[in-house]
């Protein structure tokens, strides 16, 4: 069931007039703009969800705000979960991955999308290249290739470790 014009209205106009103090909270809480607003969206997703409940509270405001720490809460556990794995999951028993109500790494991780070590060791842990291949599409040798990954592997969880 969708929402009538009412509700639309009413929803959309919590959403102009809350947007940027929401998104201020999330960013506080989360330290990265992309991840604040996919949780303000999640939050305005679950406010259209449940119309009549939102609507009809004594305070939308705060019922934005506690939906929004929810949230948030979910996004920092699943966060959590991925580098519990992440960092016991060197040597690339990379099967708790396959789960597809994982979130995506790349936006869990959107920080380190662009870090070489990332890329690396994201090549063969979860898109299932051997060490030859990245070799070979690195162009230096097997050994070389492993030296490298063994290095990216140790800078990767002492910044997981350090971070997060």
């Amino acid at each position: 069931m969708g929402l009538n014009e009412n509700q639309r209205y009413a929803i959309e106009k919590y959403y102009y007039e809350m947007y940027y103090a929401l998104l201020a909270y999330a960013k506080s809480a989360l330290n990265e703009r992309s991840l604040a607003e996919e949780a303000v969206q999640d939050t305005f997703r679950i406010a259209c969800a449940k119309a009549d409940d939102f609507l009809s509270s004594s305070n939308p405001n705060g019922w934005l705000l506690n939906t929004l720490k929810n949230v948030i809460h979910n996004m920092i556990r699943s966060r959590a979960y991925l580098n519990r794995i992440l960092v016991s999951s060197w040597d690339f028993d990379m099967h708790l991955f396959q789960d597809t109500n994982s979130p995506d790494p790349d936006f869990i991780y959107s920080d380190l999308v662009d870090c070489e070590d990332y890329k690396l060791i994201k090549k063969i842990a979860l898109d299932k290249y051997t060490i030859l291949e990245v070799a070979q599409e690195l162009g230096i040798s097997v050994e070389a290739c492993k030296k490298r990954v063994q290095r990216a592997k140790k800078r990767l969880k002492a910044h997981f470790e350090k971070n997060y």
